[in-house]
């Protein structure tokens, strides 16, 4: 067994869970996955997976490995692109985790447009509502719209979000369109658990600030979710505007009560009708001087433009 393929086959197995998956990645067969890790472990005198019939985990001799075998296989690349790098051009692989809806709805496509733009990058997206170690998963970098409490990441702000009200054309001739907060009473919210608390919607009412308790029988923790549900003509729907920009533009939604957003009064904390959040590039201090990482921010700061523009 080559030592390189031992070592790539064991960052493999950790990063996608199970000798199975690490096979699909390499186009390999679940025996030689098993066999070189095997051969890795013999070599180095110490067993680096724990294995069951259902898990693989490393051990603590694993964990303490880890970190170098992924520096390893990062030089390597490195040593590729620089032979193989285009004189313009980028190359090699970066590696992203982002939170599950905005990783499904948005950060997918500007992935997509980042590798159309640069032939020689691939992506790995890992969608992920935790929190991830970014040194630990191995990991270039991460897109959040919540602060991160770990200071030592280095931070870029890369967009914003504000959130809209809408609702399908339907609903609206069947329920009648809501002109102020308080016409709320009358209609059917369809609520996103992730907001906090999900059933109060603030809105600006000339320079004063109004909560108003909304109604709704389907609370989910999925904006995709709640969007899905409001095109189906089942309530209003209170989301992000680069979440909801495709289906306005296609005529699926219209927003409603745009005269009252509560941005302006909402100080960039989150929760509330409006509320402008800061959408954060987290990565390890040195890595902003990566060409891949600083190419990577400029495609998703301008995907984020054009879906805050549409919207």
């Amino acid at each position: 067994m080559d030592y390189t393929d031992g070592i790539r086959t064991f960052v493999a197995v950790v990063e996608t869970g199970s000798f199975t998956a690490a096979g699909e990645r390499l186009g390999i067969s679940n025996k030689l996955v098993s066999k070189y890790v095997a051969a890795l472990e013999e070599r180095l005198g110490r067993a680096l997976l724990y294995r069951t019939t259902r898990s693989v985990s490393l051990t603590e001799d694993g964990e303490r490995w880890l970190p170098y075998a992924r520096k390893v296989l990062d030089s390597l690349e490195a040593a590729d692109v620089a032979l193989n790098r285009a004189e313009n051009g980028l190359a090699g692989r970066l590696r992203i985790t982002s939170g599950t809806t905005f990783g499904e709805l948005c950060l997918a496509d500007a992935a997509q447009t980042f590798i159309d733009t640069y032939p020689g990058m691939r992506v790995d997206l890992v969608l992920s509502d935790e929190m991830t170690d970014l040194v630990a998963g191995g990991f270039d970098l991460a897109v959040r719209i919540s602060v991160p409490r770990d200071s030592s990441y280095k931070m870029l702000r890369i967009g914003a979000i504000t959130s809209q009200i809408a609702a399908s054309p339907a609903y609206l001739e069947a329920h009648g369109t809501p002109r102020r907060p308080e016409d709320l009473a009358d209609h059917q919210a369809i609520l996103d658990l992730n907001d906090d608390p999900p059933r109060r919607w603030r809105f600006r009412d000339g320079k004063k600030e109004k909560v108003v308790e909304v109604a709704g029988r389907l609370a989910v923790n999925s904006a995709s979710a709640t969007i899905r549900q409001a095109i189906a003509g089942h309530g209003l729907v209170r989301a992000p505007d680069i979440f909801l920009s495709p289906h306005l533009a296609r005529g699926d939604l219209v927003t409603v009560l745009d005269a009252f957003s509560a941005d302006e009064m909402a100080g960039g904390t989150g929760g509330g009708t409006g509320g402008a959040r800061a959408i954060h590039l987290l990565t390890v201090p040195s890595a902003f001087r990566s060409d891949k990482v600083a190419a990577f921010a400029a495609v998703l700061r301008q995907h984020l433009a054009r879906l805050r523009g549409r919207a």
